[in-house]
């Protein structure tokens, strides 16, 4: 059984004029046991809408999204409240993500105090061998989140998310926030706590390189649809579709003789509305190599080497 299951996710908003923002518009996912999987693309793509709706914080307007076999649309409160212990979240933003007024101690403790899993000296301890397992001290517990660093806040919202010991880790862009000088240690600790844990990982991020180090294969989404996912390698040395062509030529090389080697993917115009997106397939507005079929005919999804990809001409 699959850690995650989402098949056919659409994730609709009001707009003005009566026309639906179509956020995410026909998703479908799953991710195994142990398995990290990174879900890609530029901002306004829908990735975070997709993972809030995988921990319960949105609710579909179409589809399914199953947990552990259990189905989170339609689902009452106590088994949300069930399945929200084994899917927790790390979001982009550290600062916002502590409550200012409590001890760091309180807030990774208050998960398992909340569900009457620990209290007094055990959740004590409990607190301090999260702290220490994420790279802090256990006598940290007495401070407030503005005595530490961003990099520092971040091992605390991830201690404060492992306290349930989840199946399944939702990261919504974990180090985009970090300065570059911290993001690598908070990557290596996220896949160190991986393998040791045998969570699932769903890594939500815009920055190509940070995938390429944490995950098992790579979903790229565009306009509200996955439009290719591959494994890893597969994805990065030979891409399919045209717009994760580009996203990886986009990609800096520290190198500049490899940067200048690299193959130039123009890509022009803006992404589209989601209250309106366009005909045929939704990239052929930007897409170098469109031909008439790209404007009126919606491209199925298919296999191509050890990819799938939604392109006629991939």
């Amino acid at each position: 059984m699959n850690t995650l299951e989402i098949t056919g996710l659409k994730v609709h908003f009001p707009g003005r004029g009566g026309a639906p923002v179509r956020a995410v518009d026909g998703v479908s996912l799953s991710i195994a046991a142990g398995e990290t999987l990174g879900l890609v693309g530029e901002s306004g793509c829908g990735k975070s809408t997709v993972s809030n709706a995988t921990v319960g914080l949105l609710s579909p307007t179409e589809g399914s999204v199953k947990v552990l076999g259990t189905e989170l649309a339609g689902a009452s409160r106590e088994t949300l409240r069930a399945i929200r212990a084994k899917a927790q979240m790390v979001f982009q933003d550290p600062v916002t993500s502590l409550n200012p007024r409590m001890t760091i101690g309180e807030a990774v403790g208050e998960p398992l105090l909340v569900r009457g899993l620990a209290r007094g000296a055990a959740l004590r301890d409990q607190v301090g061998a999260l702290l220490e397992e994420v790279g802090l001290r256990a006598d940290h517990a007495g401070r407030y989140p503005h005595q530490f660093s961003g990099g520092q806040r971040q091992r605390i919202v991830i201690a404060r998310a492992l306290a349930l010991r989840p199946a399944l880790l939702v990261c919504d862009e974990p180090v985009s926030a970090l300065d570059v000088s911290v993001r690598a240690q908070i990557l290596n600790l996220l896949v160190e706590l991986q393998a040791r844990h045998g969570m699932s990982t769903l890594f939500v991020s815009h920055d190509l390189a940070v995938v390429r180090h944490v995950c098992d294969r790579v979903a790229v989404m565009y306009l509200g649809r996955i439009v290719e996912l591959a494994p890893r390698d597969a994805l990065y040395s030979a891409p399919r579709h045209p717009y994760t062509k580009a996203l990886l030529a986009a990609v800096p090389e520290p190198d500049p003789v490899t940067q200048r080697a690299k193959p130039r993917v123009p890509l022009e115009g803006e992404i589209p509305s989601p209250a309106n997106p366009p005909p045929g397939c939704r990239f052929h507005t930007r897409c170098p190599i469109a031909v008439d079929r790209c404007r009126s005919e919606e491209p199925a999804w298919r296999a191509v080497g050890a990819a799938s990809v939604a392109c006629h001409l991939a």
